[in-house]
């Protein structure tokens, strides 16, 4: 099995509404963008949306793609934090209640603030800030 995760806008070989290419276009451009790929397939993308350049936080987003490999993704996904946490100390930002998203970032050690509607807010803080 080979897993490859790449830096920078991956081709999205899904259809996308417009609304969702100039959401994801926005992430792109106002952050950094990654992506997982299993099997020269792509299952997940994510980036980071810094407040300024000297922040150290940022908002942590992903895109649910079909997943045929969740147990995979879900090893990686403890590397890729960790190393996101070699920049940003505290990775905040939404995700849906009861969601496939929620309990990956449960599994990660997130921490939930009070639901609004069916979106929670999420930190996930660096284990050396504690």
């Amino acid at each position: 099995m080979s897993v490859q995760i790449t830096h920078g806008p991956p081709h999205i070989p899904y259809p996308m509404s417009s609304r969702d290419r100039e959401m994801f276009d926005y992430c792109a451009a106002a952050g950094d963008v990654w992506a997982g790929w299993v099997n020269c397939e792509l299952e997940a993308v994510w980036g980071v949306i810094p407040p300024s350049f000297l922040s150290d936080d940022a908002y942590l987003w992903l895109w649910n793609l079909p997943v045929k490999h969740p147990i995979i993704l879900a090893r990686y996904s403890r590397k890729v934090i960790s190393t996101l946490h070699e920049r940003w100390s505290n990775l905040h930002g939404h995700c849906r209640l009861g969601s496939s998203s929620f309990r990956w970032l449960l599994w990660l050690g997130a921490e939930f603030g009070q639901p609004n509607d069916s979106l929670v807010p999420f930190e996930l803080r660096s284990r050396a800030d504690g």
